[in-house]
Order: structure tokens, then C-alpha cells, then sequence
């Protein structure tokens, strides 16, 4: 087994992380999401960091997983929350 890594995304990690996505909500919820719709918010986030910051974890030189951190206001906190 390689070791695996962690980066930050870029913009030529914006397909592999739509897809990633599509495939996710398939697996976990039995929904089919529209890829237009997905690739679309996904460049969302590259273009207004703001909406958030996705990461990347690789094997071997290959994506294998994203993850979306995203701010949240939480006005019971007063304070930003980050999902994941």
C-alpha cells in the first residue's frame, strides 16, 4: 500500500472531485445527481474561495477522495463553524 497524501485542490482537480461527488451521493444516499449541476458548483468554490476550500487525498500519484470544507456562520457560537 502507498502512502497516502494530502493537498489542496486546484482547478485540473475540478473533474475528478465532481465526479467524486456524483459517485458519493449515489453510494451513500441511492440518489443520481445531474454532473452539470455539480461540475458547475464545484467550479463555484474555485472561483469565490469564500464558499470554501477542497483538499485531495492521493495514492500513488492518483486522487482517491476530496473533501469540502466549508464556513458556516453559527450564530450560537458567534463564530464561523467549518463542515466537512
Amino acid at each position: 500500500m502507498d502512502k497516502i497524501t494530502i493537498r489542496e485542490a486546484t482547478w485540473e482537480d475540478a473533474a475528478v472531485i465532481a465526479e467524486f461527488q456524483v459517485l458519493m451521493a449515489k453510494e451513500t444516499e441511492g440518489y443520481t445527481l445531474d454532473h452539470n449541476i455539480i461540475a458547475r458548483g464545484v467550479s463555484a468554490v474555485f472561483e469565490d474561495p469564500s464558499k470554501g476550500r477542497y483538499f485531495i487525498a492521493g495514492e500513488a500519484g492518483k486522487p482517491v477522495a476530496s473533501l469540502l470544507i466549508t464556513p458556516e456562520w453559527g450564530d450560537w457560537r458567534n463564530s464561523y463553524v467549518w463542515w466537512f
